[in-house]
């Protein structure tokens, strides 16, 4: 209703200013209680704080194709990168740089560190960059890479013949220093960009990584993967590994491991000298031996008993010991080991995550959960894992391997791994410089052929040469780089043997998705939600003959200190009818969604994880402008 007088127009433009003022007071209390100010509390800056690009950023590098990403957390750096693929778009592959630009308000950009990004692949298209922070490690940065189908490269299409699969790059570079470094340029130089042409390990080294992941794509979380400083969790699709990156400077005494501590102080309880041995060199060793027909450019490793098998070995023995119960109660010692061969064959299909099992009616009749369950029983405890060296002095170096192996030591160390859990692995090298005159060596963390068992890193410095594995006792500075893995598959096998009420239902599972619910830098543990597509016997008697399709989830808490897990929850098993697995999926992570809402804690300002992505480029816009919110400065693009 309108005012009809002049006195209730005026109140009502009082009530409106006090509304807006009350307003304000609000966002700036609700910003208190959270711990940051809500982004659109201040939609506008004043001129003097907001920069053009155009003015401080000279117009031969925007046609060079630079694609500017925002401010690092210091506010001293804006990053651009930069992605080249070369005359012809249909047949050549993409190469990333990333660059530094030294910012000082109305002065233009100064370009003083680059780095290449994904050194060594081979990419295909144009790429998905999400470029992070640590909350409070400022000494190296995140780059997470991926790809899609969506591009319509010629050449993308012939390397990417399988749509379930998805590569996934890491890059890992260390921040240029915040003050002039005298190892970094030992010779004053007119121009301020750094070329990597000093000694320099601190702020010279790039790590680089690739794997792939398959249907369901997990996704990245950096709010949750890089929370705990220094390490960063990457889901594989079939283990979730930590990977820690620290540089240790060689002083008596300290210890540069941030995973897997409480394994290390009981290994050193154990042996002192355990961290010390080398394994034998080639020339001691027979000539029919595994260990002498190891390739050249791999560290070796200490062989696993034949009884450690891997998942999907113990999977396939699980489903051909269940069936074979179905079909008359175990197997017969009649049976030849050919005719139980092809009965295997007959029941089990198995896949890369995974089974898939096929039965009939009549086989089912005379199966009984409990036989499930004793089964399920006899496939989780078939063997653990591979185990990895404990530490970068056990890995064989190609360029050193004369060392004899201590027997003691061994024994002493293989005491204390008798208690660790079957489904972890853990790696700890270190990495140098290259010594003048020594041959460069292609150092790879990994001494498996599998990725599913240790991501393969590459390790080099600013001039993409590779770094060289430190194998025996050395003082000076090194890259520490630590590997904890956490296999899903055999987790999830002990997790439904020991705590799922539906055990004695349980049949096979064929797939499965992993989210990160939340992460205590604190105490070093994650807590995971598995979601699960499973085959299991439904509780009704007429329905007992055939397996139905269930969903369901676990919730494991993942201890970083020690690598063991501990069921936190078991869900129901909600039978899936008529629905597709990609409608599972969705509404699976949108219930994960209210659950980490529902556990939100918010960070202080000063321990939030700085992110950045060229999402807004694959979208076909723009960002309006890079804001750097703490120092409340803006480039205008």
């Amino acid at each position: 209703m309108a005012p009809s007088s002049k006195s209730e127009k005026g109140d009502s433009k009082q009530k409106t200013q006090r509304k807006h003022k009350d307003h304000v007071v609000k966002l700036l209390t609700r910003g208190k209680l959270l711990g940051q100010f809500s982004q659109r509390l201040f939609r506008k800056l004043p001129p003097r704080v907001c920069v053009p690009l155009k003015n401080i950023v000279s117009e031969e590098f925007l046609r060079a194709g630079h694609i500017f990403l925002g401010f690092t957390k210091c506010g001293r750096y804006v990053l651009s990168y930069t992605s080249d693929c070369g005359e012809d778009d249909d047949f050549s592959f993409y190469t990333y740089h990333l660059y530094w630009w030294e910012f000082n308000l109305h002065s233009r950009l100064k370009q003083v560190h680059h780095v290449r990004l994904f050194a060594g692949e081979e990419i295909y298209s144009d790429l998905y960059l999400t470029v992070c922070e640590w909350p409070n490690d400022h000494s190296k940065i995140v780059i997470f890479g991926f790809n899609t189908r969506s591009s319509s490269s010629v050449l993308m299409n012939l390397m990417m013949s399988d749509e379930n699969n998805r590569d996934i790059y890491i890059t890992i570079a260390s921040m240029p220093p915040p003050k002039p470094c005298s190892y970094c340029c030992p010779v004053p130089s007119v121009s301020t960009i750094r070329t990597g042409s000093g000694e320099c390990l601190e702020h010279g080294y790039v790590l680089n990584s690739r794997y792939q992941v398959v249907y369901p794509f997990p996704t990245f979380q950096p709010a949750f993967q890089l929370k705990k400083d220094q390490v960063i969790l990457l889901n594989t699709s079939y283990s979730l590994v930590a990977c820690g990156i620290s540089l240790c400077s060689g002083k008596q005494g300290q210890i540069s491991q941030i995973l897997y501590t409480k394994r290390a102080a009981l290994s050193s309880q154990a042996s002192t000298s355990s961290c010390t041995i080398s394994l034998p060199s080639s020339s001691s060793l027979p000539q029919g031996s595994a260990e002498n027909q190891l390739p050249p450019n791999r560290p070796a490793h200490v062989p696993s008993s034949p009884s450690h098998s891997q998942a999907a070995m113990r999977a396939r023995e699980f489903a051909a010991d269940l069936f074979r119960r179905a079909q008359g109660g175990g197997p017969k010692d009649s049976e030849s080991p050919s005719e139980r061969k092809r009965a295997d064959k007959e029941v089990v299909h198995t896949g890369d995550k995974g089974i898939n099992v096929e039965t009939t009616r009549e086989d089912c009749k005379e199966g009984r959960p409990d036989d499930t369950r004793t089964s399920l029983s006899q496939a989780s405890t078939s063997g653990g894992r591979h185990t990895l060296p404990q530490c970068s002095e056990q890995v064989m170096s190609p360029a050193s391997s004369s060392s004899p192996l201590s027997t003691p030591a061994l024994t002493s160390n293989q005491e204390v791994s008798s208690s660790e859990p079957g489904y972890v692995n853990y790696s700890r090298l270190h990495y140098r410089l290259q010594q003048p005159g020594a041959t460069e060596q292609i150092a790879e963390a990994t001494g498996y052929e599998d990725d599913k068992v240790q991501l393969p890193f590459t390790v080099t410095d600013l001039k993409g040469r590779n770094l060289q594995l430190v194998t025996g006792s050395y003082s000076g500075q090194s890259v520490c780089v630590e590997q904890l893995t956490l296999d899903f598959e055999y987790l999830i096998n002990e997790v439904i043997r020991s705590d799922a009420a539906w055990a004695p239902q349980f049949c096979s599972f064929s797939d499965y998705d992993v989210v990160i619910l939340e992460v205590c830098p604190e105490t070093n543990t994650v807590m995971i939600n598995i979601g699960l597509l499973l085959l299991a016997f439904s509780n009704s008697d007429e329905e007992h003959c055939r397996p139905n399709t269930y969903h369901s989830n676990l919730q494991v808490c993942w201890d970083l200190n020690t690598g063991a897990c501990r069921t936190v929850g078991v869900g129901d098993l909600t039978e899936v009818k008529g629905q597709t697995s990609g409608s599972v999926w969705s509404s699976y992570r949108k219930s994960c969604v209210n659950t980490v809402m529902k556990w939100l804690i918010p960070e202080s300002s000063s321990r939030y994880i700085n992110r950045m992505t060229n999402e807004a480029l694959h979208k076909g816009s723009s960002l309006q402008v890079l804001a750097d919110s703490d120092r409340c400065t803006w480039i205008v693009l």
